[in-house]
């Protein structure tokens, strides 16, 4: 398997991020990124830009909808049109262009410091046919972690990374629960970068920049060929590893995820993220992380077992949907840093 790392939930000036194409595009490479997903509000102004410079990727999507209900559109030629008040609509939109559609930043907390105390979560749940949950968003937990001046002094200016504690624990729940329905959907994480102005009293300074976002809450997938340098056969690719949940959401701050595995291995081979594993006797768990980590293992949603180190053995497995959370030791302390995607033991 090939691992390539790319950011999503990207907005540059031409919706309201602070900073153009170009420069996004140089954030984005100096940060080590293969690829990035631009998704404007709105608009695909971008699209004409897609493909490789300097060796980086770069794919064009959108977002969609207004005061809630946003929703991230990827793969798609079309701008598709907001309909905040029926979100299915846009769903359905997505859906006949052969699109992945998320749901994006799906719970939010207000900051009465920032945005006027405005939140913008997934109000509609009675929707159907998304391919996807956005688990962790960067922006939107940093500015629902501002509860005080103090804090978002700190925050702001000091250390952003405390702020950003992991996937909301009711939004795990959610995504459990689809999980257990019978329902492929996928885990993703975006940085939501918009690197946009604040005024904290007498000082006004921009927040959470992009080399900041780029270097934080990232995508790794997994492709069964390396990259290949070409628009058409490249991007096909990464959003097929997309929709086969070949993937898994990172902070990537303190230390990048790259070299994360996790499988299932039994005498039939061994099975990646994102796969079905025929079930037999005797199945293992093989965890690997790239730094001393707390690794957490999930059957059906309910935590079922634990270890600290660098490669991590579970035994005993049965048949059920597993997926795995990592937590970094850095500095006497576990930080949020890793979430998969499931591997599905039927």
């Amino acid at each position: 398997m090939f691992e390539y790392t790319g950011n999503m939930h990207i907005h540059s000036r031409y919706s309201d991020g602070s900073a153009s194409i170009g420069q996004i595009r140089s954030y984005a490479k100096k940060a080590g990124l293969d690829f990035i997903i631009v998704t404007d509000h709105f608009n695909m102004k971008a699209a004409d830009q897609e493909g490789y410079k300097n060796g980086l990727l770069m794919l064009v999507g959108m977002e969609a909808n207004e005061a809630h209900n946003h929703y991230l559109a990827l793969d798609i030629g079309q701008v598709v049109k907001n309909n905040t008040a029926h979100p299915q609509e846009v769903i359905d939109a997505v859906n006949q262009q052969g699109g992945i559609g998320i749901i994006a930043h799906p719970l939010e907390y207000a900051s009465n410091f920032l945005n006027e105390g405005n939140v913008y979560n997934w109000i509609d749940w009675s929707v159907e046919g998304f391919q996807g949950i956005e688990i962790w968003n960067l922006l939107s937990q940093w500015k629902g972690s501002i509860s005080s001046f103090c804090k978002a002094f700190y925050y702001a200016l000091i250390n952003p990374q405390a702020a950003l504690i992991g996937p909301y624990p009711q939004t795990m729940r959610r995504f459990d629960e689809y999980q257990q329905q019978g329902k492929r959907i996928v885990a993703f994480g975006g940085a939501d970068a918009h690197a946009p102005g604040i005024r904290l009293g007498p000082f006004h300074f921009k927040i959470i920049s992009y080399p900041f976002s780029f270097r934080s809450i990232n995508m790794h997938v997994l492709l069964q060929q390396p990259l290949s340098g070409h628009l058409s056969i490249d991007k096909k690719m990464i959003y097929q590893a997309f929709r086969n949940a070949s993937c898994w959401v990172a902070d990537d701050y303190y230390k990048n995820s790259r070299g994360f595995s996790f499988t299932l291995c039994g005498d039939g081979g061994s099975w990646n993220i994102g796969e079905d594993v025929p079930w037999q006797k005797d199945l293992q768990c093989r965890v690997s992380t790239p730094g001393w980590a707390k690794v957490k293992l999930y059957k059906d949603g309910k935590l079922v077992a634990e270890n600290e180190g660098t490669e991590h053995l579970f035994k005993g497995i049965d048949r059920g949907i597993y997926r795995v959370e990592a937590y970094l030791r850095y500095r006497c302390k576990y930080r949020p840093w890793i979430f998969s995607n499931s591997i599905w033991a039927i």
